[in-house]
């Protein structure tokens, strides 16, 4: 299922890609796959885009939240809004690739998070792209959050949620 529902999202994003003039890079069209899932429902949103590293890491973090979850029902647990994506979980009704940094294995793609009527709301975040679930496909490694990396990282967050 999984591989069904990206390959439906990859060749959305592709046919897009084509529709335009110039040619994107892959790690563009990544981007551009990101901004188009990042707010789907969890199953179909980018969990299905992630390396199988921060996969498993995402797994024991959601083991962990569903285990505080049951012992204390009427809490919300760590991560009762979802995996954060993003800096913030709020819906934001643009967003945008921005600059690439490097190819491949390890480029970082900004995704930036636009508030048309509210520009001073506006931010980004970065994408590390790693090896993905095939050969020659990439996955999302990381989120750095804030436009420099420096207001944390989706891993560090997977872990210290339960610290």
């Amino acid at each position: 299922m999984r591989q069904v529902l990206a390959a439906a999202i990859f060749c959305a994003t592709i046919g897009v890609a084509i529709a335009d003039d110039e040619p994107k890079s892959a790690e563009q069209a990544f981007g551009e796959v990101f901004c188009f899932v990042k707010d789907m429902p969890p199953a179909a949103g980018p969990v299905m885009i992630v390396t199988p590293a921060l996969a498993d890491e995402i797994g024991k973090a959601l083991d962990k939240n569903e285990v505080i979850a049951k012992a204390h029902p009427d809490e919300k647990p760590p991560l009762g809004d979802g995996i954060p994506f993003q800096s913030y979980q709020d819906l934001t009704p643009k967003c945008e690739v921005g600059k690439i940094s490097g190819e491949g294995v390890g480029a970082v793609v900004e995704i930036k998070h636009i508030f048309p009527d509210t520009p001073s709301a506006n931010y980004s975040d970065r994408l590390v792209l790693g090896p993905g679930w095939k050969p020659g496909f990439y996955g999302i490694d990381d989120v750095l959050y804030g436009a420099d990396g420096d207001n944390g990282t989706l891993r560090k967050t997977l872990v210290e949620a339960f610290q």
